[in-house]
Protein backbone atom coordinates (compact mmCIF):
# COMPACT_ATOMS: atom_id res chain seq x y z
CA UNK A 1 0.00 0.00 0.00
CA UNK A 2 2.06 3.27 -1.29
CA UNK A 3 -0.14 5.64 0.55
CA UNK A 4 0.57 3.41 3.56
CA UNK A 5 4.14 3.92 2.46
CA UNK A 6 4.05 7.67 2.16
CA UNK A 7 2.12 7.26 6.08
CA UNK A 8 5.02 5.58 7.83
CA UNK A 9 7.63 7.58 6.12
CA UNK A 10 5.88 10.98 7.83
CA UNK A 11 5.52 8.92 11.45
CA UNK A 12 9.12 9.21 11.28
CA UNK A 13 9.38 12.38 10.77
CA UNK A 14 6.48 13.36 13.19
CA UNK A 15 8.61 11.11 15.73
CA UNK A 16 11.80 12.50 15.16
CA UNK A 17 10.69 16.32 15.13
CA UNK A 18 7.77 16.61 17.38
CA UNK A 19 9.57 15.38 21.27
CA UNK A 20 10.52 17.86 23.01
CA UNK A 21 14.00 15.64 23.38
CA UNK A 22 15.45 16.39 20.17
CA UNK A 23 14.82 20.05 20.02
CA UNK A 24 16.62 20.40 23.57
CA UNK A 25 19.56 18.22 22.56
CA UNK A 26 19.78 19.69 18.84
CA UNK A 27 18.05 22.82 19.04
CA UNK A 28 15.87 24.55 16.57
CA UNK A 29 18.23 26.10 14.49
CA UNK A 30 20.27 22.87 13.95
CA UNK A 31 20.58 21.77 10.15
CA UNK A 32 19.66 18.51 10.72
CA UNK A 33 16.01 19.67 12.10
CA UNK A 34 15.73 22.58 9.00
CA UNK A 35 16.55 19.15 7.03
CA UNK A 36 14.02 17.06 8.51
CA UNK A 37 11.13 19.99 8.80
CA UNK A 38 11.77 20.44 4.90
CA UNK A 39 11.32 16.52 4.47
CA UNK A 40 7.78 16.95 6.48
CA UNK A 41 6.51 20.00 4.79
CA UNK A 42 6.27 18.17 1.37
CA UNK A 43 3.54 15.76 2.49
CA UNK A 44 1.67 19.05 2.12
CA UNK A 45 2.11 19.46 -1.08
CA UNK A 46 0.21 16.37 -2.30
CA UNK A 47 -2.93 16.96 -4.71
CA UNK A 48 -6.17 16.42 -4.80
CA UNK A 49 -6.74 13.00 -6.14
CA UNK A 50 -3.98 11.24 -5.15
CA UNK A 51 -6.00 8.49 -3.65
CA UNK A 52 -7.49 7.66 -6.93
CA UNK A 53 -4.23 7.45 -8.90
CA UNK A 54 -2.61 5.12 -6.17
CA UNK A 55 -5.46 3.19 -6.94
CA UNK A 56 -4.72 3.22 -10.53
CA UNK A 57 -1.27 1.73 -10.16
CA UNK A 58 -3.15 -1.37 -9.95
CA UNK A 59 -4.01 -1.21 -13.20
CA UNK A 60 -0.29 -1.36 -14.85
CA UNK A 61 -0.67 -4.65 -12.45
CA UNK A 62 -3.86 -5.96 -14.67
CA UNK A 63 -1.92 -4.65 -17.67
CA UNK A 64 1.03 -6.60 -17.12
CA UNK A 65 -0.33 -9.71 -16.32
CA UNK A 66 -2.83 -9.74 -19.31
CA UNK A 67 -6.13 -11.21 -17.34
CA UNK A 68 -8.23 -8.83 -19.51
CA UNK A 69 -8.68 -7.68 -22.61
CA UNK A 70 -9.76 -4.53 -22.22
CA UNK A 71 -9.59 -2.41 -18.74
CA UNK A 72 -12.27 0.59 -18.92
CA UNK A 73 -11.87 3.05 -16.20
CA UNK A 74 -14.73 5.61 -15.66
CA UNK A 75 -12.95 9.09 -15.22
CA UNK A 76 -14.20 12.31 -13.71
CA UNK A 77 -14.94 15.73 -15.15
CA UNK A 78 -12.46 17.71 -17.82
CA UNK A 79 -10.29 19.40 -14.68
CA UNK A 80 -10.16 16.84 -12.15
CA UNK A 81 -9.10 14.10 -14.54
CA UNK A 82 -6.42 16.19 -16.33
CA UNK A 83 -5.15 16.90 -12.76
CA UNK A 84 -5.68 12.50 -12.65
CA UNK A 85 -3.23 12.36 -15.24
CA UNK A 86 -0.55 14.69 -14.53
CA UNK A 87 -0.25 13.36 -10.70
CA UNK A 88 1.40 9.90 -11.97
CA UNK A 89 4.39 12.20 -12.70
CA UNK A 90 3.83 14.51 -9.51
CA UNK A 91 3.93 11.55 -7.37
CA UNK A 92 7.34 10.01 -9.19
CA UNK A 93 9.15 13.61 -8.85
CA UNK A 94 7.83 14.06 -5.22
CA UNK A 95 9.40 10.70 -4.02
CA UNK A 96 12.74 11.20 -5.76
CA UNK A 97 12.31 14.76 -3.37
CA UNK A 98 11.74 12.36 -0.65
CA UNK A 99 14.50 10.16 -1.05
CA UNK A 100 17.00 12.91 -1.70
CA UNK A 101 16.12 14.66 1.68
CA UNK A 102 16.27 10.96 3.61
CA UNK A 103 19.80 10.28 2.00
CA UNK A 104 20.74 13.63 3.17
CA UNK A 105 19.49 13.48 6.51
CA UNK A 106 20.88 9.70 7.08
CA UNK A 107 23.94 11.00 6.00
CA UNK A 108 24.38 13.45 8.62
CA UNK A 109 26.08 12.51 11.53
CA UNK A 110 23.22 13.94 13.84
CA UNK A 111 20.91 11.78 12.91
CA UNK A 112 21.51 8.89 15.09
CA UNK A 113 22.26 11.38 17.79
CA UNK A 114 18.49 12.41 17.30
CA UNK A 115 17.23 9.11 17.26
CA UNK A 116 19.02 8.68 20.64
CA UNK A 117 18.08 11.55 22.15
CA UNK A 118 13.79 10.67 21.32
CA UNK A 119 13.37 7.44 21.69
CA UNK A 120 14.93 4.32 23.66
CA UNK A 121 17.08 1.84 22.07
CA UNK A 122 14.83 -0.77 20.75
CA UNK A 123 12.50 1.85 19.60
CA UNK A 124 15.04 3.53 17.92
CA UNK A 125 16.02 -0.08 15.78
CA UNK A 126 12.27 0.13 14.91
CA UNK A 127 11.90 3.43 13.47
CA UNK A 128 15.05 3.08 11.51
CA UNK A 129 13.29 -0.13 10.44
CA UNK A 130 9.89 1.24 9.70
CA UNK A 131 11.65 3.73 7.51
CA UNK A 132 13.58 1.57 5.30
CA UNK A 133 10.70 -0.29 4.84
CA UNK A 134 8.84 2.94 4.02
CA UNK A 135 11.69 3.90 1.28
CA UNK A 136 11.13 0.98 -0.05
CA UNK A 137 7.54 0.86 -1.10
CA UNK A 138 8.14 4.21 -1.87
CA UNK A 139 10.67 3.42 -4.53
CA UNK A 140 8.66 0.60 -6.06
CA UNK A 141 5.86 2.84 -5.89
CA UNK A 142 7.74 5.69 -7.62
CA UNK A 143 8.46 2.55 -10.53
CA UNK A 144 4.84 2.48 -10.65
CA UNK A 145 3.89 6.01 -11.30
CA UNK A 146 6.58 6.01 -14.31
CA UNK A 147 5.00 2.98 -15.47
CA UNK A 148 1.31 4.26 -15.35
CA UNK A 149 2.26 7.84 -17.23
CA UNK A 150 4.03 5.36 -19.80
CA UNK A 151 1.22 3.29 -19.78
CA UNK A 152 -1.38 6.57 -20.46
CA UNK A 153 1.19 7.85 -23.19
CA UNK A 154 0.98 4.37 -25.00
CA UNK A 155 -0.89 4.39 -27.87
CA UNK A 156 -0.77 1.06 -29.14
CA UNK A 157 -2.42 0.34 -25.10
CA UNK A 158 -4.23 3.37 -24.14
CA UNK A 159 -6.94 5.72 -25.89
CA UNK A 160 -9.06 7.89 -24.07
CA UNK A 161 -13.13 8.42 -24.79
CA UNK A 162 -14.05 11.50 -24.85
CA UNK A 163 -18.00 11.94 -23.58
CA UNK A 164 -19.94 14.79 -23.91
CA UNK A 165 -23.71 16.79 -24.55
CA UNK A 166 -24.58 18.99 -27.32
CA UNK A 167 -24.14 22.10 -24.99
CA UNK A 168 -22.09 24.96 -25.65
CA UNK A 169 -20.20 25.01 -22.45
CA UNK A 170 -20.00 21.06 -22.44
CA UNK A 171 -18.74 21.33 -26.19
CA UNK A 172 -15.80 24.11 -25.14
CA UNK A 173 -14.36 21.72 -21.80
CA UNK A 174 -14.26 18.74 -24.32
CA UNK A 175 -11.99 20.89 -26.81
CA UNK A 176 -10.66 21.89 -23.86
CA UNK A 177 -9.85 18.24 -22.82
CA UNK A 178 -9.10 17.18 -26.73
CA UNK A 179 -6.47 19.96 -26.63
CA UNK A 180 -4.99 18.84 -23.25
CA UNK A 181 -4.85 14.98 -23.98
CA UNK A 182 -3.00 15.34 -27.30
CA UNK A 183 -1.13 19.31 -27.60
CA UNK A 184 -0.32 19.11 -23.75
CA UNK A 185 2.61 16.84 -24.14
CA UNK A 186 3.67 16.86 -27.82
CA UNK A 187 6.17 14.17 -26.49
CA UNK A 188 3.88 12.22 -24.73
CA UNK A 189 0.33 12.82 -26.50
CA UNK A 190 -2.41 10.56 -25.32
CA UNK A 191 -4.62 8.81 -27.83
CA UNK A 192 -8.36 9.82 -28.86
CA UNK A 193 -10.26 8.34 -31.87
CA UNK A 194 -13.85 9.02 -30.66
CA UNK A 195 -15.76 11.41 -28.85
CA UNK A 196 -19.53 10.51 -28.03
CA UNK A 197 -21.96 13.25 -28.13
CA UNK A 198 -25.38 11.97 -25.65
CA UNK A 199 -28.65 13.22 -25.46
CA UNK A 200 -28.57 14.13 -29.23
CA UNK A 201 -32.10 14.90 -30.74
CA UNK A 202 -33.19 12.96 -33.85
CA UNK A 203 -32.99 14.87 -36.96
CA UNK A 204 -37.34 14.69 -37.93
CA UNK A 205 -38.31 16.07 -34.48
CA UNK A 206 -40.14 12.89 -33.87
CA UNK A 207 -38.52 12.85 -30.24
CA UNK A 208 -38.55 16.19 -28.91
CA UNK A 209 -42.18 15.73 -27.27
CA UNK A 210 -40.24 13.04 -24.86
CA UNK A 211 -37.45 15.15 -24.31
CA UNK A 212 -38.75 18.00 -22.98
CA UNK A 213 -40.76 15.94 -20.88
CA UNK A 214 -38.71 14.07 -19.64
CA UNK A 215 -36.46 17.48 -18.94
CA UNK A 216 -39.75 18.74 -17.15
CA UNK A 217 -40.00 16.15 -14.95
CA UNK A 218 -36.78 15.37 -14.32
CA UNK A 219 -36.47 19.10 -13.23
CA UNK A 220 -39.59 18.75 -10.83
CA UNK A 221 -38.48 15.88 -9.00
CA UNK A 222 -34.95 17.61 -8.68
CA UNK A 223 -36.03 20.95 -7.66
CA UNK A 224 -38.37 18.93 -5.13
CA UNK A 225 -35.81 16.91 -3.81
CA UNK A 226 -33.38 19.99 -3.33
CA UNK A 227 -36.80 21.64 -1.18
CA UNK A 228 -36.95 18.60 0.84
CA UNK A 229 -33.94 18.98 2.17
CA UNK A 230 -33.84 22.51 2.88
CA UNK A 231 -37.02 22.16 4.90
CA UNK A 232 -34.71 19.89 7.30
CA UNK A 233 -32.58 23.22 8.05
CA UNK A 234 -32.86 25.96 10.30
CA UNK A 235 -31.97 28.76 8.07
CA UNK A 236 -32.04 27.22 5.23
CA UNK A 237 -31.22 28.82 1.67
CA UNK A 238 -34.19 30.23 -0.54
CA UNK A 239 -34.15 28.58 -4.15
CA UNK A 240 -34.10 30.88 -6.65
CA UNK A 241 -35.62 29.72 -10.17
CA UNK A 242 -34.13 31.36 -13.25
CA UNK A 243 -36.50 30.87 -16.31
CA UNK A 244 -34.91 29.05 -19.49
CA UNK A 245 -32.88 31.19 -21.44
CA UNK A 246 -32.99 30.84 -25.36
CA UNK A 247 -29.59 31.21 -25.69
CA UNK A 248 -26.23 30.11 -22.47
CA UNK A 249 -25.76 33.51 -20.68
CA UNK A 250 -21.91 34.97 -21.89
CA UNK A 251 -20.49 37.74 -22.15
CA UNK A 252 -21.57 41.11 -20.65
CA UNK A 253 -25.09 41.14 -22.03
CA UNK A 254 -25.79 37.96 -20.94
CA UNK A 255 -24.57 38.64 -17.96
CA UNK A 256 -26.75 41.35 -17.95
CA UNK A 257 -29.89 39.06 -18.79
CA UNK A 258 -29.14 36.53 -16.07
CA UNK A 259 -28.70 39.48 -13.34
CA UNK A 260 -32.14 40.95 -14.13
CA UNK A 261 -33.54 37.30 -13.81
CA UNK A 262 -32.35 37.33 -10.63
CA UNK A 263 -33.29 40.50 -9.42
CA UNK A 264 -36.70 40.01 -10.83
CA UNK A 265 -37.10 36.85 -9.07
CA UNK A 266 -35.46 38.53 -5.80
CA UNK A 267 -38.40 41.29 -6.17
CA UNK A 268 -41.01 38.84 -6.52
CA UNK A 269 -39.69 37.08 -3.39
CA UNK A 270 -39.59 39.97 -1.24
CA UNK A 271 -43.20 41.17 -2.73
CA UNK A 272 -44.57 37.71 -1.74
CA UNK A 273 -42.93 38.23 2.17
Amino acid sequence: DPSSALSQFKGLVDNLIGSPDGSDNLGEGSEIRSTLQDLESVFDTLPAGTDEVVALAKVVSLVKNGDFDRIVLDTAPTGHTLRMISTPGFLAELIERLLGIAQKVQSNPAYRLMIAGVTSGNRAEQIQSAGTAAKSKLLSFQIQMYDLEDLFANPDQTEFLIVTVPTELAVRESVRLLNDLTFEAPDMPIKVRNIVVNQVLKDDGSDVRTFLSHVSDSQESSIESLQQTLNTMQNSPVITKIQYLDTEPRGVFGLKILGDALLKEEEGVSAAS
